[in-house]
């Protein structure tokens, strides 16, 4: 699968986006703020933004040098009302046009688990070229365990479900490889902190960039 074929299917997401996760996802942006509280001073980039939501509450939480990137033009329609203050960019998150080692973080929220396999890998392999040394990722998704609660599972099947048959197929393929740790190459991150949330269903990592076989 091609990452920007499936522009229309994005199109679609950016409509109900919103009105169906906004209050599900609350706590978990506000988790990631705090997370982040004490790098206001940082530059962040959010790889794959969605509606900016995430990058709106840094910004009105005194975060300054904030980026967010999409491929979905309607996405980023949403994405730029209320806050001129964020650096916005209309491109493939997989070949950015970033120089080398450009933030301090980057932000990946709910954006693996709907994509193909090597368009994931792809992403995080872009996400290590742009982070700066010793910078960071942190990364929110989809995590099931024998702690997560059933119901969790079932609501969360429901929204992907929603979302599409591709992207329900890449949901159940991230999810069955195990999500985020089958693809962090450890030789290149090391874990900070992870926290779970939303009842053990998704879990929020972050990582600390190695700079073994830079950009390999």
């Amino acid at each position: 699968m091609n990452f920007t074929q499936n522009k229309s299917e994005y199109d679609f997401i950016a409509k109900i986006y919103d009105p169906v996760l906004y209050l599900v996802l609350k706590p978990i942006r506000i988790a990631v703020l705090n997370v982040l509280l004490k790098y206001k001073e940082k530059s962040i980039l959010d790889l794959c933004c969605g509606t900016g939501n995430q990058l709106k509450l840094l910004s009105r939480n005194g975060f300054k040098n904030l980026h967010c990137l999409d491929i979905s033009k309607p996405m980023l329609e949403i994405a730029r009302k209320n806050d001129s203050r964020i650096r916005i960019y209309n491109e493939d998150a997989t070949k950015t046009s970033f120089t080398n080692e450009s933030f301090d973080i980057v932000l990946i929220s709910f954006a693996l688990h709907e994509k193909d396999r090597n368009t994931q890998e792809n992403f995080i392999k872009e996400a290590y070229r742009l982070i700066k040394k010793d910078g960071f990722i942190l990364i929110v998704d989809y995590n099931f365990d024998n702690k997560t609660a059933k119901l969790v599972k079932i609501g969360i099947n429901i929204i992907e479900r929603i979302a599409g048959k591709e992207h329900y197929n890449n949901f159940k393929g991230y999810i069955r490889n195990n999500g985020l740790l089958s693809l962090i190459n450890k030789d290149k991150f090391e874990l900070v902190k992870a926290h779970k949330r939303l009842f053990n269903g998704v879990a929020m990592s972050m990582y600390q960039k190695t700079t073994t076989n830079r950009y390999t």
